[in-house]
């Protein structure tokens, strides 16, 4: 694909940093990453537009439907409409989308912890390695939102009834906002780590308190930032052909970088230097603990399955092109080959 080469040879990796470089602080680093790499999230939001404007074309399809579904709330003496086809029926095309997600992780991931990253290859290669994990996310979010958005209506709509709706609203909200901060975390550790997807839900769970303050960061800037496009700046002809360019261009890259960028240090905190640690402890000849001691809280986070003590070394956990696995997988699959 060389028309993606036009912003940049992207085949080639670039020097690097230097490890005697004082640290800087994080929007510093990452303005400068986005600055170097703006180039290549630009190719990357490229290659996410295609099944991105496949999926969009599956949505009209389905809102044009002729079969509706209305459902009606009561509120108080009352009642309201609610079209049941748009909200729940005509975002289903977005579950096959989150396959693609993967390749827009592992990219702007490796540009977060400032690694070299061949665009079109790794983000296609990730996509096939991991798109079952990825695919069964988006089913399950689908269903969460599905649950959580009639309920929250519901129990809000019934508040004119009693007070005591209020405490089923609140729950479902804000079992929906912990829902919420556990996606900021899910891909990242789908393309990183060898978990399964119940080990990583409940790591992710983990990070959406541990990390509470990025993650509400998060929400709030991303949350601002529709909230000026949706109620504060007018749309005209030349607003809506700025957000389409900014769309086509950089949006969906762009929001994964920042999303990877402030959520990657939980993670590598709590699960990759403790593997680093106890790597290098194996290595010098000391038995490596369960977790850091100095550190005992990272223990929670250690979701592989059990090993007994006697166990070889091939169950030492090793990283391959940026994903920690096993050594016994690693053979099995050197084997493969």
């Amino acid at each position: 694909m060389a028309f993606l080469g036009i912003f940049g040879n992207y085949d080639k990796p670039g020097p690097g940093v230097s490890k005697d470089e004082p640290p800087k602080s994080a929007p510093v680093r990452f303005f400068e990453i986005l600055g170097r790499k703006f180039g290549k999230l630009v190719q990357l939001n490229l290659i996410f537009l295609i099944p991105f404007v496949v999926a969009v074309a599956l949505m009209v399809v389905i809102s044009f439907s002729p079969i509706h579904f209305v459902l009606q709330l009561p509120v108080g003496d009352g009642a309201i409409q609610l079209d049941v086809w748009y909200l729940y029926a005509v975002p289903l095309p977005v579950i096959l989308l989150s396959p693609f997600t993967a390749g827009l992780t592992y990219v702007t991931r490796n540009f977060a912890r400032e690694e070299h990253a061949f665009v079109w290859s790794d983000f296609w290669e990730n996509v096939k390695g991991n798109w079952k994990y990825f695919l069964m996310n988006g089913a399950l979010v689908y269903l969460v939102y599905v649950i959580l958005s009639f309920s929250i209506l519901y129990y809000y709509n019934a508040t004119s009834r009693g007070w005591l709706y209020y405490i089923p609203f609140w729950v479902c909200l804000v079992l929906g906002i912990f829902f919420l901060f556990a996606q900021y975390y899910l891909p990242v550790m789908f393309v990183t780590f060898d978990l399964k997807f119940g080990q990583a839900y409940r790591n992710a769970f983990i990070f959406s308190l541990a990390g509470l303050g990025r993650n509400i960061l998060i929400t709030v800037v991303l949350g601002a930032l529709l909230y000026l496009l949706l109620a504060v700046i007018p749309l005209n002809g030349l607003v809506i052909m700025i957000l389409l360019l900014i769309t086509v261009f950089l949006l969906f890259s762009l929001i994964s970088y920042f999303i990877n960028f402030t959520v990657y240090p939980v993670v590598e905190r709590y699960l990759i230097k403790p593997y680093e640690k106890k790597m290098e402890e194996e290595k010098n000849g000391g038995k490596a603990a369960a977790a850091p001691q100095e550190d005992p809280e990272v223990a929670r986070f250690y979701a592989q399955p059990e090993e007994d003590e006697d166990d070889d070394d091939e169950d030492k956990m090793v990283y391959v092109n940026g994903r920690l696995i096993k050594k016994s997988q690693l053979k099995n699959r050197n084997l493969d080959e």
